[in-house]
This record gives structure tokens, sequence and C-alpha cells, in this order.
């Protein structure tokens, strides 16, 4: 009986990794489509709205390289995708002020548990699942927003 228990703790983790990784994969994903695209039409995405109207405006986006499944804006940890739904900050100024090393995306805090940091795409590409205290965390607290 107590290894069925261990088994179904172990198997529980897993599932939680493996959310984990779904979301970085997602947030990822988006956020080469918006690196792509930004070189060439930088002044474009000035049309874009900040924090979540960011994801909202996707339709406003400047020709990605490939399309956008707005399930991606979901974070699995949240809860199954639903459209409509955003469970990432978007940036919180318009890109061309942002510095290369900038969060320009992130988990809002708790998609992933109390304290449980999250993952941030920087602007220089880099996309990352990082703990609460890790500077790219701390960093997207004042360059993403989750708000309108």
């Amino acid at each position: 009986m107590a290894l069925i228990a261990v088994g179904a703790v172990a198997l529980a983790g897993l599932k939680q990794v493996d959310r984990r990784e779904q979301c970085l994969w997602q947030l990822s994903r988006v956020g080469m489509v918006v690196i792509a695209a930004e070189p060439r039409e930088s002044a474009a995405w000035d049309r874009v709205g900040q924090g979540r109207r960011f994801f909202l405006d996707v339709a406003d986006w400047p020709k990605p390289p490939f399309p956008i499944d707005v399930r991606w804006f979901c974070c699995p940890e949240v809860g199954a995708p639903v459209v409509g739904r955003i469970d990432y900050r978007g940036p919180a100024s318009p890109l061309r002020r942002m510095d290369r090393d900038d969060p320009i995306m992130a988990d809002r805090p708790g998609n992933h548990g109390a304290g449980g940091g999250g993952n941030v795409v920087l602007r220089g590409g880099a996309a990352r699942s990082v703990p609460e205290a890790d500077p790219a965390w701390v960093r997207a607290s004042t360059t993403t927003s989750q708000g309108d």
C-alpha cells in the first residue's frame, strides 16, 4: 500500500513538472513570434497594448512568422485552456523602450503555486523557468504587467 502511495506522489510530481515545461514551451513560442517580428516591424508594435492587453491585441501583432494559437496564452498549471483567458503578464511599456535583458512576458505570480516563481521571456529571446528569488523574476515585476 505504501508503495502505491509513493508511486502516486511521484506521478503527481511528474505531471506538475510536465505542466511547467508545457507552460515554458508555450510562452517561449509566443516570445519567438514577437522576437522574430520585432526588428523588422519595430514601430508597428507601438500600436499593441501593454500588460494583458498585449495578448488581447494579438490580431494587431505585426505579421507573425507562424500562426499563433491563442490557447498558448493559458498556463497549463492554471487549468485547461480557455480562449480569451490570459495567464501571462505582457510588457509594461512598448518593446522599443525595453532592454535586451528585460523580461517582456512572464507567468502571473501564483501560476505555479505560491512562491513558485514561473517562466519568463527576455526581449533578447531567452526563455527560462526561474524561482521567485531569481533576478529575472524580480525584474519582471517592473517590466511586465498583468493589467489592461
